[in-house]
């Protein structure tokens, strides 16, 4: 179903991107239970925006396993006192604990606003509400390859695992063998890689890409009084956020 036939995809992109990072912003600035009210926010708008298992999925993959990475090497690399726990050479300590907690925080508040931006913008109407508002093609269009080279690198890297897999290479063993078969994929995802590019090249050029003059679309993205008042309202209360916290740090 295409997302701006739900609720959360009737939106202007824009006033996602904005509204997302203005949250992000005030996470940072927060206490740590913050990070919990962002999760929260995602999983809502995930759910509105019919991508909540995607959400999920990427959010238990990758968020969780890297924020316990971030949570146990801060946890095992600050010394200090008190000390809470201690095994062996392994100590846990208060300043330690509270390092822990702040930065896998911030990790969560950053990593789960761009998951917010990516299950709920359309990149091809956000690419082309920034070309209404002027922003020269070429911008967008680098906008636009740049937040998709990660999946194409991820398909094309599947693919040639594939065919590696058919041509009898083994890629599932253990760690060992899975390093012997890192170059034979490697390569050719770089190369396929660097071949994609001068043919995506080529083809913008056939497109017109480099051409001056007025364009003609068929895609119109539209910014309405609601969505204006929403990113104002978004700005104006991330501004008084700040305000308040820089003036309770003043006193």
């Amino acid at each position: 179903m295409p997302t701006s036939s739900t609720v959360i995809g009737a939106i202007n992109p824009f006033t996602k991107v904005v509204v997302a990072v203005c949250l992000i912003v005030a996470g940072l600035v927060s206490p740590p239970w913050f990070a919990l009210v962002m999760v929260l926010i995602g999983l809502v708008t995930a759910a509105l925006n019919r991508k909540l298992k995607g959400f999920l999925k990427l959010f238990a993959v990758a968020m969780l396993t890297m924020g316990l990475f971030i949570f146990i090497l801060n946890l095992i690399a600050r010394a200090g006192e008190p000390v809470v726990w201690r095994w062996y050479f392994l100590a846990i300590t208060q300043p330690g604990l509270d390092a822990a907690i702040h930065f896998t925080a911030r990790f969560l508040v950053i990593g789960v606003g761009v998951m917010i931006i990516m299950h709920t913008t359309d990149l091809r109407r956000f690419s082309r509400y920034l070309e209404q508002r002027g922003i020269s093609p070429k911008a967008t269009y680098v906008v636009q390859s740049t937040a998709l080279i990660l999946p194409q690198l991820v398909g094309r890297g599947a693919v040639i695992m594939d065919a590696q897999r058919a041509r009898g290479i083994e890629t599932d063993a253990n760690l060992g063998v899975r390093l012997k078969a890192l170059l034979p994929t490697a390569a050719p995802l770089i190369l396929s890689t660097l071949t994609g590019m001068a043919e995506r090249a080529v083809s913008l050029e056939a497109r017109g890409m480099t051409l001056t003059g007025p364009r003609t679309s068929l895609l119109s993205v539209r910014d309405t009084w609601s969505d204006k008042l929403a990113r104002w309202l978004a700005i104006t209360a991330l501004v008084a956020y700040l305000a308040w916290k820089v003036w309770q740090w003043a006193h």
